[in-house]
């Protein structure tokens, strides 16, 4: 059942789930925030991990100014010569990505990511500085389908057995991307190709103090210093706890939504819609820091 929750700032958070996930109500993003509503939205986003505000009509300078609020606004890493994201063209974009499965009138993409199923995955954790958070703003959607899951990476964490919790202590593991790749990095994929990097599996969260597991099916390639088979039985057991329906938060998503998520606590993951419907929305997100 929602649990409401009334702010000094009089806004209005209501939890969606109990792993993840809360409402904000009560709040114009388009308009400049003062620092006590500011603060009633941080705290908020370290307790539930993503934030829901629906109803919002803003720019994509808004959405812009809304996020530097919560950190330096990250600009984009251009996919390297050998990867996929660089078989087929993709609009431009620096700071503001298109997220669509529309083409214009000569059959271009107007945005990134295309259609269909994306597997849990959390954003640029393969880079040495991940981003922190994302906001994510829905302009079009389809009648049914496109919904947008969250996984608690906070839940993973708190619901492994102990001896594996003790057993990943100190741990790293490969993450990796290949763009467009749909599926598990095939582990013989040329690195020089991809972006990759070294992370800690077990990451405490700098907003919230608590201990996540840093680990996605489509980016964690295996962890470091182990066995490849154990790696693989451990990873395997990792995601079934993660993507177990009592973990996530799925969101249905509605013209005018803004949703904004922490990429050290959770993972999104992308349902598939009809195929003669479209789908547009428009990313940000905020640079992080070094996890070591």
């Amino acid at each position: 059942m929602a649990t409401l929750v009334k702010t000094e700032s009089q806004i209005s958070i209501t939890k969606l789930h109990p792993e993840i996930g809360a409402e904000v109500s009560g709040v114009d993003l388009s308009q400049a925030l003062d620092a006590a509503t500011i603060e009633s939205i941080r705290q908020a986003w370290y307790e539930n991990t993503v934030l829901v505000f629906r109803d919002q009509d803003i720019s994509g300078e808004d959405q812009v100014h809304f996020a530097e609020n919560f950190g330096p606004i990250a600009e984009r890493h251009v996919p390297k010569a050998g990867s996929k994201g660089n078989l087929h063209g993709s609009p431009d974009w620096t700071t503001l990505m298109p997220i669509s499965d529309k083409k214009d009138d000569d059959g271009n993409s107007i945005g990134a990511l295309g259609h269909g199923e994306m597997w849990f995955h959390t954003d640029k954790c393969y880079h040495e500085k991940p981003h922190r958070a994302s906001f994510l703003y829905g302009i079009e959607v389809p009648s049914e389908g496109g919904h947008t899951k969250f996984a608690s990476l906070y839940g993973a964490y708190e619901k492994l057995p102990a001896n594996l919790r003790e057993r990943l202590e100190g741990l790293r593991v490969l993450q990796g991307y290949d763009y467009d790749n749909r599926a598990r990095l095939d582990p013989s994929v040329n690195l020089d190709n991809i972006f990759h990097y070294s992370q800690p599996i077990v990451v405490p969260n700098p907003g919230s103090g608590r201990k996540a597991l840093y680990v996605s099916r489509l980016n964690t390639m295996w962890i470091e210093g182990i066995d490849r088979e154990e790696s693989d039985r451990i990873l395997d057991q990792i995601f079934e706890i993660t993507e177990d329906v009592g973990n996530y938060y799925e969101h249905v998503w509605q013209t005018g939504d803004l949703v904004m998520w922490d990429n050290l606590a959770c993972l999104h993951a992308r349902t598939d819609w009809p195929d003669d419907q479209t789908r547009e929305l428009r990313r940000c997100t905020v640079q992080g820091e070094k996890l070591d």
